[in-house]
Order: structure tokens, then C-alpha cells, then sequence
């Protein structure tokens, strides 16, 4: 039972390590279209004079903050607590 229970605990902690490194994976792509997006809505924004094309850039900007949070860091640590 008890070398179970260790099995257990061993398979949990490479589950949470596996969705670290898929966060992180995730977050180099995603990092890429929130800033290329960032870039061009400014430009947009700027070029028409109009602020709503800025919009998109709010919760594009929480995603990236959530998953910046989830793989570097302490979401984890917060969610077990």
C-alpha cells in the first residue's frame, strides 16, 4: 500500500510537470501572435485614429498573463495551497 501511495505521489508530480512544460510550449507561440497582434493593432489604432482597434488587446493580454503565471510562475504553488 504504501509503495503505492509513492507510485501515486511520483505519477502526480510528472502530471504537473508535464503541464508546466506544455504551459511553457504554449506561451512561446502565444507570446508570438500577442505581441506580433499588439504591434499591428497599435499601428492600426494609430493609422485610423479610432482606439477601439486596441480592444483585442485586453483579454489577449490576460491570457498571456495567466499563462505566464502558470509556467513560470507560482499558480501551481497557489493552487495546492
Amino acid at each position: 500500500l504504501e509503495r503505492q501511495l509513492v507510485l501515486q505521489n511520483l505519477m502526480r508530480e510528472r502530471q504537473a510537470a508535464m503541464q508546466i512544460a506544455s504551459t511553457r510550449e504554449f506561451l512561446k507561440y502565444f507570446g508570438t501572435f500577442f505581441g506580433l497582434s499588439a504591434v499591428v493593432l497599435t499601428a492600426g489604432a494609430m493609422k485610423k485614429k479610432n482606439p477601439a482597434f486596441l480592444m483585442p488587446i485586453v483579454p489577449l493580454g490576460f491570457v498571456f498573463a495567466y499563462n505566464c503565471d502558470m509556467g513560470y510562475g507560482t499558480l501551481l504553488q497557489r493552487v495546492k495551497g
